[in-house]
């Protein structure tokens, strides 16, 4: 009897630990993904960029590395094809390079664990098309993320964006130009000083840029000794957006400007003619019409650029941001 019961609490305590063991397999495969693949695993999202193709996310597995090609699938649904850039402290830098499903792709957001497929992804639920890795360059370092030299948009990807030299939708620059006055009678010649501008650019369609410019000069003794002149520029674009070598990109431009000024203390010295004067010299500042020219903008780093406009309504030079 004493062997009898020895066996009988054996089994007993066998059969729990064996459904708990079968539990625990069953929650695995069901997190991994599709039938207990080895190559897939779950991390999670933890930065997204305002484009969507640059997700930062968890490496806990330590099974990613730069070049890697994975793939991005949630409730065993696959989202998108993506590329490692570079790991860092535990977390990995990626690009997307094709979204299979636009459904899953618009749940994908931040702290949101995903399920991860590490290379071939073709047994993974329904077979889909395969990004053709073989004719993708390898990520050389986190650069690579903003330059078109690892992914040809020939090939289809991001269809929306693939005609676009600048893919994002925004430019905002700062500029700095020198503006021009001439002085009033008795005195011959003219006073310079610096014309500050902001500007921003949409652009509305593939290459196809409007953008809005405001530029302000503040101008010392003028139109007499001890006076300031205010002048305000506006300007309204339309663009088109030419790519050129090393980097650089060509706008001409079409548009409208107008010049307002104020000047408090102009026609307000006592003298008729030389109030005639000023005043004259003031309105001779204000100006409305057409404008054409060209904006160059060369890229310094991913998402910066020097600015430079060379039109009819001005000559500046700047620094510009995309977004």
């Amino acid at each position: 009897m004493k062997y009898i019961s020895l066996v009988f609490v054996y089994f007993c305590l066998l059969n729990p630990l064996s459904a708990t063991a079968q539990s625990l397999v069953e929650d695995a495969n069901i997190s991994a993904g599709y039938d207990g693949m080895d190559n897939v695993f779950i991390e999670t999202i933890k930065i997204i960029s305002n484009s969507k193709k640059i997700f930062i996310i968890t490496n806990n597995n330590q099974q990613l590395g730069p070049g890697d090609f994975i793939s991005l699938a949630l409730e065993n649904t696959l989202a998108a094809r993506a590329v490692v850039a570079k790991t860092h402290q535990g977390q990995v830098g990626i690009k997307i390079l094709k979204i299979y499903s636009v459904a899953q792709w618009g749940k994908l957001k931040r702290e949101l664990p995903v399920q991860v497929i590490r290379g071939d992804d073709s047994t993974f639920g329904k077979k889909v098309e395969k990004v053709e890795e073989t004719n993708i360059a390898r990520i050389r370092s986190e650069e690579d993320l903003y330059t078109g030299d690892v992914v040809d948009d020939d090939i289809g990807i991001f269809d929306e964006n693939k005609n676009r030299h600048i893919r994002p939708d925004n430019l905002v620059a700062l500029t700095g130009a020198f503006y021009e006055a001439a002085e009033v009678e008795p005195k011959s010649g003219k006073i310079r000083t610096n014309e500050f501008g902001i500007s921003w650019a949409f652009q509305f369609a593939d290459n196809y840029f409007v953008e809005g410019l405001y530029g302000r000069a503040l101008i010392n003794s003028f139109p007499l000794d001890g006076s300031q002149t205010l002048v305000n520029h506006l300007t309204a674009r339309l663009k088109y957006n030419i790519k050129g070598p090393l980097y650089t990109f060509f706008m001409p431009y079409v548009g409208f400007h107008t010049y307002t000024v104020s000047s408090p203390d102009a026609g307000k010295s006592g003298d008729l003619v030389a109030d005639e004067l000023q005043l004259k010299a003031v309105d001779d500042l204000k100006k409305s019409g057409p404008v054409f020219g060209v904006t160059v903008l060369r890229r310094l780093v991913p998402g910066w650029f020097i600015k430079a406009d060379v039109g009819s309504d001005i000559i500046n030079v700047g620094f510009a941001i995309e977004f």
